[in-house]
């Protein structure tokens, strides 16, 4: 019953079409689904033909799924420092690298702080890199005139877990490349579709899509009323703080007392919860480094999280939770 109208092959246009509204500069033209974010990553990371022995720049603060997913190709990961003034790869440590030991790089947009885009696929073009945007929290949201996704080699999307954009499981890959699009397809068409979204997924995503503005104004708002209502708050973020127009997925700030801070949220009923595990210590037999990676080390100590659920507060809802928060007294 849902195929004939809400079958993938309409999501897939739909992403495309929203991906590339009002955007004029090589829009994302090409656009494969497939089950995970995750497994959109490796995938990209294929057709790029990055393989055995390859390395690959990540940030060594990122979502470790990345850095499986180099693995799991033979490639070796090369862990580089976050940005000192947000949460994503440092492009001024990309400068420090031998281009021609590096074959691709994988860059996310983190809690609603888009990457630097503009630097990062300079210095790409300049070193003949490809580069692999991860867009999975930042679904649509606008960065230096286009949308994250469409500044990469390819960009992926996920539509997993409590994603903006969610269907349980599920992701995307865009590209404006015809070759790249052209090796996803061989990798995935066996002949049939080897890592599908189904229609009940394209079913649940389609609505969402209609909403998201709609959804990120009520996020955008929140975050406007607890940085400005809510002074430990607003300091804890040090002034990194996500754009108006973003695709919040998680708000983060900074905590030295990490672990009794979250307790307090839990007690007062707010979902929050502790960033990602920083790669700094990782074994040498595993991966490269370039430096200390001081601030990685400082995310992954002390990165605490607010859900988009509460972001979503409205009303008397919202009122409540700047209240709790207004409450809590850092120690």
């Amino acid at each position: 019953m849902l195929r004939p109208a809400v079958s993938p092959d309409v999501l897939r246009e739909v992403v495309l079409m929203a991906m590339n509204e009002e955007v004029a500069a090589e829009p994302a033209s090409h656009c494969r689904l497939v089950s995970s974010g995750s497994l959109g990553v490796e995938l990209g990371l294929r057709a790029l033909n990055v393989g055995s022995g390859d390395r690959v720049a990540v940030c060594g603060y990122d979502y470790p799924g990345n850095l499986r997913a180099i693995e799991s190709i033979g490639a070796r990961p090369l862990l580089i420092d976050a940005d000192p003034t947000g949460y994503s790869l440092d492009p001024d440590q990309l400068n420090k690298l031998n281009p021609a030991d590096i074959k691709a790089v994988v860059v996310s947009h983190l809690y609603g702080i888009p990457a630097d885009v503009e630097a990062i696929g300079r210095i790409c073009k300049q070193n003949n890199w490809q580069w692999i945007e991860d867009a999975c929290q930042t679904p649509l949201m606008p960065i230096s005139g286009r949308f994250a996704g469409s500044h990469g080699s390819l960009g992926v999307l996920s539509f997993g877990g409590s994603k903006p954009l969610t269907a349980g499981n599920g992701g995307a890959i865009v590209t404006s490349d015809v070759r790249i699009a052209s090796k996803l397809n061989a990798l995935l068409d066996r002949p049939s579709d080897a890592a599908p979204v189904s229609p009940l997924q394209a079913a649940a995503l389609l609505p969402q899509l209609c909403r998201l503005h709609l959804c990120n104004l009520r996020r955008a708002q929140t975050i406007a009323r607890l940085v400005d209502e809510v002074s430990w708050l607003s300091d804890s973020m040090l002034g990194v703080c996500p754009p108006p127009d973003a695709t919040c997925y998680k708000l983060a700030f900074l905590s030295h007392c990490r672990d009794s801070l979250l307790a307090e949220l839990h007690e007062a009923g707010i979902p929050a919860g502790d960033g990602f595990r920083s790669m700094h210590r990782s074994s040498r037999r595993r991966c490269d480094r370039i430096g200390e990676l001081r601030r990685c080390e400082q995310l992954g100590e002390q990165v605490c999280l607010i859900d988009h659920r509460a972001l979503l507060a409205n009303n008397a809802a919202q009122d409540q939770l700047v209240q709790c928060l207004q409450r809590i007294r850092l120690t």
